[in-house]
């Protein structure tokens, strides 16, 4: 499957008063790591917009355990995996590790959408091929 690894420096702005991370920063750390997981396969969100049509690939479903703290100052590595590709939607999983310490795991879902003109709303669409075989590390650039 694909995946992907970032390693970040946990700056003075990113937590609390106590000198831990904010939570709330982990998921915007994710969303990149998504996007930086996807360009691992040669993919942008702006590119399948526009070649498949989609309306995105909205989060949702998102648990996360935080297992031991980040501070100021802490290199934190992030590696990001697809964990289940289903018809309509991808599975990733986050792995956050400070030294040698799971600091943080997490589990999202995404759905593959496009607007449905019959109905006037946003739906979930079936994956393209080429794009199940990207994020299953099966194509070549993946």
């Amino acid at each position: 499957m694909l995946s992907n690894t970032r390693t970040l420096q946990v700056e003075f702005g990113h937590c609390d008063p106590s000198g831990i991370v904010f939570n709330p920063h982990y998921f915007v750390w994710f969303d990149f790591s998504v996007h930086a997981l996807l360009g691992r396969a040669g993919l942008t969100l702006k590119s399948m917009i526009d070649e498949f049509g989609i309306d995105g690939i909205p989060l949702v479903d998102n648990q996360a355990r935080f297992k031991a703290p980040s501070r100021w100052g802490d290199d934190i590595v992030i590696e990001s995996s697809i964990a289940a590709v289903h018809r309509s939607a991808f599975e990733i999983r986050h792995l956050v590790r400070n030294g040698g310490t799971i600091a943080v795991e997490c589990s999202e879902t995404r759905v593959w959408t496009a607007f449905d003109r019959e109905q006037g709303r946003v739906r979930a669409k079936p994956l393209p091929p080429r794009i199940v075989a990207l994020l299953s590390g099966a194509a070549p650039g993946a």
